[in-house]
This record gives structure tokens, sequence and C-alpha cells, in this order.
């Protein structure tokens, strides 16, 4: 009986949502499991064993993989609407995407003013019903997304390689890729994926190649569109109606609210736990200037206003806290007004909004495509998550 082929190896590059998924995709079918090998680089450190109680124990040769909190950026949250719990219910996540993440049955619409005046506008009831996974769209945090799919992934044998910041991808001889990392560290793969966000390293590599043939032409068309506005978003602690007396008072558990404001709109989405995830959206004329990880850390406040660490994602630190000052007033029907959310909020995180979807032509090549946000970088407003 003849020998079977090595498997094609696919390189991953980034660990955040969409490259996790693809390799759980592959692990989790037989025939694929058999023809492919993923392994996934992370730009992020290697995280802690022990940093998640509720992971499964591990040996000490499977440590260099198990995820930590400590490895996620502090992040957001998604919001999950059925095209995205079809694939991760299929992949066998649903009992544990279900035990960290919380239902919206229900969407409120407000109008607040600065003042703190405000006024009930109408209700969506059962927001993305599906009877066939018997569920609204769900909202969780992304580190415990990413945590869920990476978890299951290193269950069926992938590979997950921390530390590895992709600098360059260059072709290979044989028709293979090489991927090039941060302090002169070389792999060559079959097949190379980039998920690594908006700013893909990969798909400038795919760009610049088509620009070199195109005469230099389009060389700058890699990098994403800013949508002329920003967000300052966090994660409250649990609240009770003890909060303030301006509460809303028909609230219920996993009501989703958006409240319409004097320039910009606010939304708060339920967590488990009584934990709130809230963000405000706010035009804005001027993108900041890029910052490697290590400066976004340096930058990082603590704002004796509020008390929790403010990241600042580029922006001035006495204009961020301009803005969050004057819609401390404003209504929010959890915590009464945005201050006391403020004050409540584990964290607070400023960030631009950025966007472009890439023609099928720049998003792909001889053995090498990207996925996810790398091709097409929505806003939250596209009800994407």
């Amino acid at each position: 009986m003849a020998d079977r082929p090595a498997p094609y190896t696919i390189a991953i590059i980034g660990g955040g949502v969409s490259g996790p998924v693809l390799a759980l995709t592959i692990l989790s079918n037989p025939v694929l499991k058999e023809r492919y090998k993923p392994v996934i680089y992370e730009r992020l450190a290697r995280p802690k064993p022990s940093a998640f109680p509720d992971s499964k124990s591990r040996g000490e040769n499977e440590s260099t993989h198990a995820p930590s909190a400590a490895t996620y950026a502090a992040g957001a949250a998604v919001a999950l609407t059925s095209n995205a719990l079809y694939p991760l219910y299929i992949l066998g996540l649903r009992d544990s995407l279900d035990s960290i993440s919380s239902e919206t049955a229900r969407i409120k619409i407000w109008r607040a003013w600065d003042t703190g005046k405000h006024k009930y506008c109408q209700q969506l009831n059962n927001p993305n019903w599906q009877e066939d996974l018997g569920t609204n769209l769900r909202v969780v945090e992304r580190a415990g997304l990413q945590r869920v799919v990476l978890d299951r992934v290193q269950e069926l044998g992938g590979e997950v390689i921390w530390e590895r910041k992709v600098t360059d991808v260059k072709s290979a001889t044989g028709g293979g890729v090489k991927v090039c990392f941060e302090g002169g560290m070389q792999v060559e793969a079959n097949l190379v994926v980039g998920a690594d966000g908006g700013w893909s390293v990969v798909r400038r590599h795919i760009m610049a190649t088509a620009a070199a043939a195109d005469g230099g032409h389009g060389a700058d068309r890699w990098k994403p569109e800013f949508a002329y506005a920003d967000g300052i978003y966090g994660v409250s602690k649990p609240m009770d109606r003890a909060c303030s007396t301006k509460c809303e008072e028909n609230m219920q558990d996993g009501d989703t609210h958006w409240v319409l404001l004097d320039s910009g709109t606010a939304s708060t989405w339920a967590l488990p736990g009584g934990r709130q995830f809230w963000s405000i959206s706010f035009p804005s004329n001027l993108p900041p200037k890029r910052m490697t990880a290590a400066e976004h850390l340096q930058k990082q406040k603590v704002d004796k206003s509020y008390g929790a660490d403010l990241i600042l994602g580029g922006y001035d630190l006495q204009e961020t806290r301009g803005i969050l000052k004057r819609h401390e007033n404003a209504f929010h029907p959890i915590a009464g007004n945005f201050e006391e959310l403020y004050k409540r909020s584990e964290r607070i995180v400023r960030a631009p909004l950025w966007y472009h979807a890439w023609e099928e032509s720049e998003i792909g090549g001889k053995n090498i495509v990207v996925i996810g946000d790398a091709s097409r970088l929505m806003l939250p407003t596209s009800g994407q998550g």
C-alpha cells in the first residue's frame, strides 16, 4: 500500500476569530484534516495555562498552546447574528458559546439629549430570531469567543504558535509561500491564509504584487478607508436597579438599548452576569496616527475622573475626556446617565472606524488568500458584529 502524501501546510496568520474558525472547519472534517494541516501564527504573547480556570487542565507539553486572558487585547464585544451562529453551532460550539453569551430578545430605541432630557421611541422584539437555531442574536465578548474557538482547535490537534508577528510574505521555490516574522525567523507553507485584520500584511503583499505587475499603480489600495467617524466603547461591571433613580423602569434581562444622541449614537448590549458592553459613535474629521501594540500600551492612561483604564487608540487624552464629559448627563437606560456608566466600566477604549470591501483580485493570489476583516472590513452598523 502506497504511503499517503504529507498534508499541505496552511499557515493561518492571525488568531482572532476568522483564522481559528477556518482551522476548526478543517480539523472537524475527516477528509480535510487528512489533506491539510492548519498552523495558526498569532502575534500576541504566549499565554499562561492557568489564566482561564474553566479551561481543561493540560500537560506540560501542551502549555504553550493554551489560551490566556493576557493573550487577547482588551477588545470589545460582538453581536452574533444568525449568519455567524450557524457555522459556530455546526462546528460543535453551541453549548460553550451559549454559556458565555447573552441572548438579545428586545432592542429598545431612545432619544437622549446632553441636558438629561430623554424620550422613548420604539422597540424591536425578537431581533434576528431563527426558528431552526432557537435563538435571537447573541452578544459575547470577543476574548471569550476567541478562547472558545481556540480551545476546540487545540482539542482536535491544531497548532497555535504565539509571539509570531508577520513582517512580510514572499513566493517560495516549488510554488509555496515563505512567511517572514519579526526577528528574522521564516517558515514555508504550501498555502497562506491572512486572517490578520483590516491592516493585513498578507493583503499588502497580494496587492503589492498586483501593483508591480501594473507598473506600480494602486500601491496604496491595500489600506482601509477612514469612515470619518470614531467611537468610544467599554465593558461595565454588573449594575442593579439601585444604581440610579433615573433607570428605565420596564427593564428585562438581555435588553439591548440604542440611544440617539445630539451628535452620534450610543448602544448598550447585555452580557452574561449583568455586565454591559456599551459604545458611543460620532463624526470625526481625521484619523489618529497609527501606533504599534507597544505604543498603545504606553499611551494607556488611568482616567482619574472615572477610575477605569482609558486606552486612547492614538487620540489625545484631553480631547477624549472632553467627549466623555459632554455626554455625562445624557440619559442612559441602564445606568441612569453616562457618567454613572463610565464609573462602572472596567475599561474604556477609543478607536477610529475603518471600512473597505476589496475586489476579488485584491484578496487572493497564487497559494495565498485573505479572509475576515482582511478581505472585507465592515463598520459596526453593518450588523455583522
